[in-house]
């Protein structure tokens, strides 16, 4: 029987490469990381938790809202789901390691054995499709159910309130698609605020260093391009006196053409 959930289709980034240049040993090391990030802690037996299911390099969250816990006390099940991505995509750049994927809502079948349902093919859409590069795509549709449906947010909270939260986790593409804005929100999730500038250091490092494996303009590069150019953005964004506070300058954080070799051109 169909049930309504939220449900999240995760995919390691560049997982074929990964296979054919890599032993079984240390693929089983990055999929045990991702497993690790992207599931709940078993120790934790928090009512709320998802249900996750791994295969290969695919991971599929999904988060029931007709259970009894939350009929009875609604958490604010949207906001619960961005705010994981946000960590696990965070703590996923710290092993160098990009996933892509999408969220949606709808109807899901689950058991021991099986999953199956309309969401999960939404959801897997969203990422092969739509996804494209290192980002984790909201489907409207889930957007617009968030807004109706009561179960989707916290007791208590209005559309106005929630979203006032939910507008931190998540940012607009230049193709009108949201998806979730990791590297911005994980700011004020960090235990120290000093941690965020060494975060964003990694994050170009990643950038950086991943986009020197390919000397051409391709579909692989083409992601690297997008994730740099998401990076700037967010750099841009920053206020000078943020800088001046950690004794930074703007340059040192931005990434430039010249440091992504398929953008290099020749002098003159």
């Amino acid at each position: 029987m169909y049930t309504k959930a939220i449900v999240t289709f995760l995919d390691i980034l560049g997982f074929r490469d990964i296979v054919a240049s890599s032993d079984s040993t240390k693929i089983h090391e990055l999929l045990k990381i991702v497993e690790e990030v992207t599931t709940p802690d078993t120790t934790e037996k928090w009512l709320y938790n998802p249900e996750t299911v791994m295969f290969s390099d695919s991971i599929v969250r999904t988060r029931k809202i007709n259970t009894e816990e939350n009929i009875q006390y609604p958490i604010g099940l949207v906001f619960n789901e961005l705010l994981d991505i946000v960590h696990a995509q965070s703590e996923l750049i710290d092993h160098r390691i990009l996933i892509r994927g999408g969220i949606a809502f709808g109807d899901i079948f689950t058991d021991r054995n099986q999953i199956f349902g309309p969401a999960l093919i939404r959801a897997y859409d969203l990422e092969n499709k739509f996804a494209k590069y290192p980002r984790l795509v909201v489907d409207p549709e889930l957007i617009q159910e968030w807004k109706q449906n009561k179960l989707l947010r916290k007791y208590g909270h209005s559309v106005q309130q929630e979203s006032e939260h939910i507008s931190e986790l998540i940012r607009q593409s230049d193709d009108g698609l949201w998806f979730v804005d990791y590297a911005r929100a994980i700011e004020s999730e960090l235990n120290k605020p000093e941690m965020y500038p060494g975060f964003l250091v990694k994050h170009k490092d990643v950038i950086v260093v991943g986009s020197s494996k390919f000397k051409k303009y391709d579909k692989n590069m083409e992601k690297y391009v997008w994730l740099a150019s998401y990076h700037n953005a967010l750099i841009g964004e920053i206020k000078p006196k943020w800088f001046k506070h950690y004794g930074l300058k703007r340059n040192e954080l931005l990434i430039n053409s010249k440091e992504i070799p398929a953008l290099q051109y020749i002098e003159p």
